[in-house]
């Protein structure tokens, strides 16, 4: 069997699956070396849920062979990345202590909101009712908690929102009175858009946190989809798509609750002295290099360093800390000008909840959990099995001129660019409105106008009636037809398509071209480089699998009882991805 790095990756995902595995079920014993044994239980656990594109291709008793081998593959890989010392590794431990820091957190977050994850059937419908739809606003932002009240007040109780924004707003647009945005639902944080897609016409919102500091917003239209589908057909998806909302906002909420906890206090008037020393803001793409940067890079009144910006438990945050912070982070994480106080506060924030997350994640025991334990033992030996095959695999295999050149040689006929042409498209949904419009582009009549007059295809049409460049195949109802007319400008006679009748207008054609050697050169050595990798690993997994004195007992996947599972479920899988 080849065994490639994609493999090895899916492999990493078996093994944690593997060791969560316990099942009094099934103790038979279907591979062992040393003292580690894979028995039934750990298959089928594995089996039944590791992504579909690890799957066997075969299926029956072979199939389980297959799989088989896939894991104890991986098997013996860490075990001897273990016999070698790799724990020790210092990009192992490195991984590892990073890996920890993130882990835990996400497993303490998890169980402290797992048991309060809830989905009504009322947001459900809510969420199905504003999938989809799109509204326009206004907004009037301002930087701190007692302004955003007050100015909240003004509105609701009749100010004009438009007079308000321009006296009040620190937005950019506030001259203006604010500029009407549009707003899509499911593109925005579930905080933001639930408040704001609850509001009828007209309506506003209260105070709204967002990284760029408190949001008033009005909605003054609202257009819903031109088509839905159907409810109870993607009941299941909505319901999904309702519980990562709800997973987020309660994230959030545990996020907030730890720093309530700490009486966390933020000192607005000193966050506005750290946001005026603020430099000009600097395009993203034009970040200063660090070996050019004089430190300190903010300027303050040496009588407003220590002041405080926030304080939580016995500690304090000042404004010299804040310049510290702000020299040690890269350009590129450094709060701007854009932002505000808001940006200041996020950034501040991000230290603030990381120290008191990692004090609340220690008092929990969190990573005392057998199925925390159990992900740590798996990261852990999926670093040390990467660098096992970056050392004893990748670094050893070279791939020669020789090589590449035979490659391009015996396969040249992959590097050859295949002919691709451009359409014009009139699609209509009956032979009778086709033959109207072939009339009216015969006589004369620009191609583009009778498109948008006969075409019942939006995609097409605001594509300006075109196709992308397509080779053979790229859209196979349009070959037959499309690849037989003979010229730029030739037009084809309406024809039928799983689509709807169809015109076609050759607008351009590239004509078939081959890749030279050199140009085909990088593709050709990642392909020989992966075959020559696969080849050196699998001898090598030979090799230790005789070491380790590997026993299979084959009559025992006699024993394996899984529901059928196919590879295809990997393409299903994406295209449900796709659709949500």
């Amino acid at each position: 069997m080849m065994f490639s790095r994609a493999v090895l990756s899916g492999l990493l995902v078996v093994l944690a699956l593997s060791l969560l595995s316990c099942s009094s079920r099934e103790d038979a014993v279907l591979a062992e070396f040393g003292d580690q044994t894979v028995t039934v239980a750990q298959f089928e656990k594995a089996y039944q849920t590791v992504k579909p594109t690890y799957l066997p291709k075969a299926t029956g008793v072979e199939g389980y062979k297959e799989f088989l081998n896939t894991m104890l593959n991986k098997e013996v890989m860490a075990h001897k990345a273990d016999q070698l010392g790799y724990d020790r590794d210092p990009a192992v431990v490195e991984g590892m202590e990073a890996y920890k820091e993130m882990a835990y957190q996400v497993a303490y977050l998890k169980f402290r909101i797992d048991d309060m994850v809830k989905v009504t059937e009322e947001q459900i419908r809510e969420h199905y009712r504003n999938k989809g739809a799109k509204v326009s606003i206004k907004q009037i932002l301002v930087d701190t908690p007692d302004e955003s009240e007050e100015i909240y007040q003004m509105v609701k109780e009749g100010a004009d929102f438009e007079t308000v924004c321009k006296e009040y707003s620190k937005g950019p647009d506030a001259e203006q009175g604010g500029r009407v945005l549009d707003v899509t639902y499911g593109n925005y944080a579930p905080n933001l858009q639930r408040q704001i897609f609850a509001q009828p016409i007209g309506g506003i919102t209260e105070p709204i946190w967002s990284q760029y500091g408190f949001f008033i917003i009005k909605v003054l239209n609202r257009i819903e989809p031109a088509k839905r589908e159907s409810y109870e057909e993607n009941y299941e998806t909505l319901k999904q798509e309702v519980r990562v909302q709800n997973e987020m906002l309660l994230q959030t909420e545990v996020n907030d609750e730890i720093m309530e906890e700490a009486n966390l206090t933020w000192y607005w008037d000193n966050l506005r002295i750290a946001y005026q020393a603020l430099p000009t803001d600097r395009p993203l793409t034009n970040a200063p290099d660090r070996r050019d940067e004089v430190y300190p890079l903010l300027y303050f009144d040496q009588r407003d360093l220590d002041k405080p910006i926030a304080s939580y438990k016995d500690k304090m945050i000042t404004i010299r800390d804040f310049s510290d912070y702000y020299d040690q982070t890269s350009f590129y994480q450094r709060p701007r000008q854009e932002a505000r106080l808001g940006g200041i506060k996020l950034f501040l924030g991000h230290y603030i909840l990381k120290e008191l997350m990692a004090e609340a994640v220690a008092r929990s025991g969190i990573e005392n959990r057998p199925e925390v334990k159990a992900a740590e033992e798996a990261k852990r030996e999926e670093l040390m099995v990467s660098r096992l095959y970056e050392d004893m695999v990748n670094s050893q295999t070279v791939v020669t001129n020789s090589m590449i050149a035979n490659y391009y040689r015996d396969n040249k006929e992959a590097f050859r660019v295949p002919e691709k042409r451009r359409f014009g498209v009139i699609l209509t949904g009956d032979l009778e409105s086709a033959q109207a419009a072939y009339k009216e582009v015969k006589a004369g009549k620009r191609f583009h106008k009778v498109a948008m007059e006969y075409s019942i295809d939006e995609e097409t049409l605001n594509n300006l009636a075109e196709t992308d460049l397509l080779a053979k195949g790229g859209q196979p109802y349009l070959d037959e037809v499309g690849f037989a007319l003979p010229r730029v400008g030739a037009v084809s006679e309406p024809f039928e398509t799983p689509r709807g009748w169809m015109i076609l207008k050759l607008k351009e054609k590239s004509e078939s071209t081959n890749v030279g050697m050199q140009q085909a050169r990088g593709s050709i050595e990642r392909v020989l480089k992966q075959q020559e990798n696969e080849k050196r690993l699998n001898e090598l997994l030979d090799k230790w699998k005789e070491e380790v004195g590997l026993v299979i007992h084959e009559k025992n996947l006699s024993k394996i009882q899984v529901e059928p599972r196919s590879i295809t479920e990997a393409s299903t899988d994406k295209a449900r991805s796709r659709k949500r």
